[in-house]
């Protein structure tokens, strides 16, 4: 019974030289501007989410009509540079937000069809290894270390192969 393969996709050289090229660009960019919180102070700090961004443009509009009702303690200089910052990067994130989230789910779908080719040939291996096949039990004795089951670890490549693979993912 053939596997199904969830996904086929390749990457030339000059396609990887091209992300990379374009990530290094980017963070040559944000160098020195990005920040990095602990996740406890992410924590902290409260979220411009977008249900509030029309308040938020509100208040700048009413803090721009009347600079005399500006709290003094509020620098409408630097208050006006974050906005500005803050539009600017947040339909970036977005872009990159939804690409990485598209370059995880590649992954996710590669990493599924590696591992059950590579569950589907060590069990082919196991049966090779019983049935004494030229090669087989050392090869089958070194993968199975992955799965060592609980109690005792086999050392011989007899009992590897008599032994019931209980902690195997099937």
């Amino acid at each position: 019974m053939a596997l199904d393969n969830l996904i086929s996709v390749n990457f030339t050289a000059e396609e990887l030289s091209i992300i990379d090229k374009a990530l290094a660009d980017i963070t040559s960019v944000l160098n020195g501007k990005a920040v990095n919180l602990t996740p406890k102070q992410r924590q902290q700090h409260g979220r411009l989410a977008y249900e509030m961004e029309v308040w938020v443009d509100k208040t700048y509009s009413y803090m721009q009509q009347d600079p005399q009702l500006v709290p003094l303690f509020i620098d409408m200089a630097e208050h006006t540079a974050d906005l500005t910052a803050h539009r600017a990067l947040s339909p970036r994130i977005d872009r990159l937000s939804g690409l990485l989230q598209s370059m995880k789910d590649t992954n996710l779908l590669l990493g599924s069809d590696i591992m059950l080719n590579s569950h589907a040939y060590y069990r082919s291996l196991r049966e090779a290894a019983k049935a004494n096949a030229i090669g087989a039990s050392s090869k089958y004795a070194d993968l199975k270390r992955q799965f060592p089951g609980p109690g005792k670890k086999s050392s011989s490549v007899e009992e590897a192969i008599s032994d019931e693979t209980t902690s195997e993912i099937q």
